[in-house]
Order: C-alpha cells, then structure tokens, then sequence
C-alpha cells in the first residue's frame, strides 16, 4: 500500500516514482534522511510497470535487463530472477528489391550469405570489440566508426542490427560510438520473472521498508527556492518545504518545473537531449505455428521479435507472452497504423497464421524509450549532465539521461546512486 503522509518538511523530495527515484530513495533514507517521493501516476514505477493481459504479466514492450545493473540493486538489497535469451536465431536482411529475407544466425560463418572475406572481417570485428578503447569514440558517430572497421555493407548491417538490439537506437548517424560499444560491451541481460513489475514491487517494498514515503497521484506543478529552503508546489496547490529536491522526469519536464526558470547557459546543457521511441506491438498467445523461433532482430530493418516467455516466467501454462518492435529514428514522423502494418507483416513472414494463436494483443505506437540519446555531436557519454543542476543549489537529476555511466535502466540506477551520494556529502 502506498502511504499518503500529512505534509512536514522533509530533507528530500524526490519527483518521480520510477526505477531512477526509487532507487535513489532507499539510498537516500538509509543514509537517514526523511524522503518524501510524489509520483504522478496512481502508482509508482512509471515505464518500469507490467500490465495484466489474460492471465499474463506483460512489460510495457520488450524490456531486457543487463545483468551489470543487478550491482546496484543487489547494493540497496533489491533481488530479482530470471534467465538469459539465447541468441537471435534469424537475422532478417531487406534485399535491394525490396524482398525481405531471413538468414539463420549460424549461416552467417557457416552458410554462403557471406563471402569468405566478410567472415573474416565479422570475426575480427568481435575478437577486437571487448578490448575496444572508447575514450577516443564519444564524438564520433557508430554509422562513421563501423565505416572505418567495415568494409563490407553487408556485415555493417549485421553489426549495426546487435547495436541497435543492445541500445534500442536507430540513428547510427547520430549515436555516440562509444556509449554504443561501452553497451555492447555490458555483455549479457536476462528476462526478469513476473515482469519488470516484479522489480518495481521490490524496490517499492525496500524503499517503505527503510522509512520513504510514497505519495501517488501527485503531479508536481513548480519547484522553487534552493537548498536549505526549497519548495514542490502540487499541481492542486499543496506546498511541500524540503532542504533538497531530486528530480526524475526528463530534462524538458524537469527544466519546465523550475521557478525562477534557470538561465539560458544554465538551461543548455538539458535542452539538447533526442528521445528514443519504439513502436511496440505485445502479445499474449497460446502458443505459435513455428515455436522453435523465438528470438529473431532485424539487420537492415529496424525489427524486433522475442519470446519472453521462452526465457521467465510470465503466465501460467498454456500462455506465452512474445513482443515485436520496430525502432523508431529521431524526429519519426511515419503512421502509427503503417508500423502496426509492419509488425504484423514481419509476424506474418515468420510465423505464419499467428492470429489464430493471439489471446490478447495491444499496440503501443509510441513508446518512450529514453529520454535522451548519447549523441556523438553532444561529446557522448562523456559529457552528458550530472545529477546536480549548477545554478540551483540543492536540486538534482537522475534518469536515463543523466551522467557518464550506461544507458537505459543502467544509466537510471547510475545516476541514481551518484546523485544520493552528491545528496548525502551536501547535508555533510
């Protein structure tokens, strides 16, 4: 249950109930402070929740957690189980005609869909990918860099499609490098059981459990003041006084909250920020003409497709849970029904008659991905803003955007913790 406390004043006020705020929230309280989280929604966990679908938990599209954020969780006491996906069995490339075909994963080296010298030039790529030095690699772009390793167009595509798989991003021409090998380079990621919900429960327990309180549908209007006298004004007019404020809504989001507004050359550093969005089509079925696909990503067409089921459990027996995604570019403009179209004829190309199979199905057109993408012209990782906004004392940032470390869910708990920490030293 959610606790809706009286209003007091409070060390913290932390916006946003995501997997960032939640985690910087049990960090915070056990470091003893009193932390007061508001959350807009009417319950926490923001893109982190699953929904129930006949009888399924089903995540808010394909979510996959790389088991390198499982430190920090494992840090704040937060465990979570599941397996890890086995490779993609299909790799499905768009031929010059316009023909879209599937290339099993082992043909790749074994097959004759590659010449014997871009087998060569694939196995070298990797050999050198985990020793790769990226410090040199956040300002340039992953389309230049795979141009200058690659010669081959058509083992750029089989790379630039596990990049895309690893980051959720398709805008090679704009992606740092560096962020993009530093997440190949995480390595493994696992299927949660139950859903991310599972994981959102659990930090929700871990954070009353030391003493934070959670007030639900409390969308925040203004944030005034600076440290030790600050104020979060409610959308309904409730004022909150707190010494400190962290918020973990996106930089537009965050910057719109602000009053007095912070200067222009302030404010820069959190207006340069691209969205990454992916059109989502989730499924929950009975089972699937071809069962023994489950795992299938696009080289040169931005696909997706997985059986999550195949990997934690999601449902009871008899149900699958399988999400099919198309990658969406910056500043996308295609219909939302022409995606659908799509992903229903990818479907229809690798598991033919699979209506016949669907229990329950949704679409998400446009599903947030990450509020800003680790852009080669913005210095990458490198110099993406820390968590304390320079200009207003006591007030901080966490999220997907936030700080020099991971992206996605990593880069959530990253700048979570780095935030605490800065949080925790000021009061000192």
């Amino acid at each position: 249950m959610i606790q809706n406390h009286s209003d007091r004043d409070w060390d913290v006020i932390i916006i946003g109930a995501g997997a960032a705020g939640l985690t910087a929230s049990v960090y915070l309280a056990q470091a003893g402070k009193s932390v007061l989280m508001l959350e807009k929604g009417t319950h926490p966990g923001g893109r982190a929740i699953s929904t129930e679908m006949a009888g399924a938990r089903v995540n808010l599209g394909a979510h996959a957690l790389f088991r390198s954020a499982l430190d920090i969780l494992q840090e704040i006491g937060v465990t979570v189980t599941g397996s890890a996906p086995k490779p993609p069995g299909l790799l499905m490339f768009k031929e010059e005609d316009g023909h879209v075909r599937a290339v099993p994963l082992t043909q790749l080296l074994l097959g004759s869909f590659l010449t014997f010298h871009e087998k060569i030039q694939l196995i070298r790529f990797y050999s050198r990918l985990r020793k790769t030095d990226t410090s040199t690699l956040h300002t340039v772009t992953l389309q230049a860099y795979l141009e200058s390793q690659l010669a081959s167009l058509r083992v750029r595509s089989v790379v630039e499609g596990l990049f895309r798989l690893s980051t959720y991003c398709e805008d090679p021409e704009l992606l740092s490098a560096g962020a993009a090998v530093e997440q190949l380079q995480q390595g493994q990621v696992m299927y949660i059981d139950g859903g991310w919900q599972t994981l959102v429960n659990k930090l929700v327990e871990k954070a009353q459990k030391t003493g934070v309180c959670i007030r639900a549908s409390s969308p925040v209007r203004e944030i005034r003041g600076s440290s030790p006298d600050m104020c979060v004004v409610l959308k309904d007019g409730t004022e909150l006084r707190t010494r400190q404020v962290l918020s973990t809504a996106g930089p537009e989001a965050g910057l719109s909250l602000l009053h007095p507004a912070l200067s222009a050359e302030e404010a820069a550093a959190y207006e340069q920020h691209v969205p990454v969005y992916a059109a989502c089509l989730d499924l929950v079925v009975s089972g699937m003409p071809r069962p023994k696909i489950k795992f299938v990503i696009g080289a040169n067409v931005p696909w997706y497709y997985a059986n999550h089921s195949a990997a934690a459990a999601l449902s009871g027996p008899g149900k699958k849970v399988i999400h099919v995604m198309k990658y969406l570019p910056a500043h996308d403009q295609s219909d939302p029904k022409q995606n659908e179209l799509e992903l229903e004829g990818f479907l229809d190309s690798i598991q033919p008659e699979w209506r016949k199979h669907v229990i329950q199905q949704r679409f998400l057109p446009r599903m947030l991905v990450s509020h800003g993408m680790a852009m080669a012209a913005n210095g990458g990782l490198s110099r993406r803003p820390g968590p304390e906004v320079k200009g207003r004392p006591g007030l901080y940032m966490a999220g997907d955007w936030v700080g020099s470390q991971g992206l996605l869910l990593n880069a959530s708990l990253n700048s979570a913790k780095e935030a605490s920490k800065q949080m925790i030293a000021q009061r000192e």
